[in-house]
């Protein structure tokens, strides 16, 4: 297999993200999926599915590394759930019943709105290659369908639902902030959210 899937590009000898400078990391499952748990920023990286691959480095395909192999290090499951796509065996699970199912402190996301659930949407999945079929996003064969709402996904709901009953104070994002610090002034997409709910709908 060649070509990109997500951020990935997948070569005949080769499989990596560009970038400079570009080096070569060891050519290993193990390898790959480590080099790519933080970003750029040296975040580390709670959604495989994030557009925020780490660049410029590539890792040679070979008897230690096939191109399948490579892309189950990065994107888990993005093959097994291409085929099911395909042949129309997909389980997808529709958002409700993953927020209906929380307990405990997750509990909360489900009081999330109508309209909140569908920025949440735009803001977490808007980020990430995997396409949320569960929300009726389109996906074509060449993508990565997304069967069932993540955990990142019901974390970040559950935060939305408690910025809907009282809004916090804005602040400038900050990518030294981690990703999925969602309950952290400054996080991407913690502000993304809030500066999309002021916006007249």
């Amino acid at each position: 297999m060649t070509g990109a899937l997500g951020e990935l590009q997948i070569f005949a000898l080769a499989v990596g993200v560009p970038g400079e400078p570009l080096h070569e990391i060891t050519g290993t499952r193990e390898a790959v999926f480590n080099h790519t748990r933080s970003d750029d920023h040296g975040r580390y990286r709670p959604l495989s599915g994030a557009r925020t691959l780490p660049t410029g480095w590539s890792a040679p395909l070979g008897p230690g590394l096939s191109a399948e192999e490579a892309v189950e290090a990065v994107y888990p499951l993005a093959l097994v759930h291409q085929r099911q796509f395909a042949e129309g065996t997909l389980r997808v699970v529709p958002l409700e019943d993953v927020l209906t199912r929380q307990s405990g402190r997750y509990e909360a996301g489900a009081s999330l709105s109508e309209s909140g659930r569908r920025l949440a949407v735009s803001t977490i999945c808007g980020e990430c290659v995997r396409k949320p079929v569960w929300a009726d996003a389109s996906c074509s064969h060449e993508e990565i369908p997304c069967p069932e709402a993540c955990s990142v996904f019901v974390a970040f709901c559950r935060e939305a639902a408690q910025w809907e009953t009282g809004r916090p104070a804005s602040a400038e994002p900050d990518a030294t902030i981690a990703w999925a610090a969602f309950d952290q002034p400054g996080n991407e997409l913690r502000e993304h959210f809030l500066k999309e709910m002021d916006q007249p709908r």
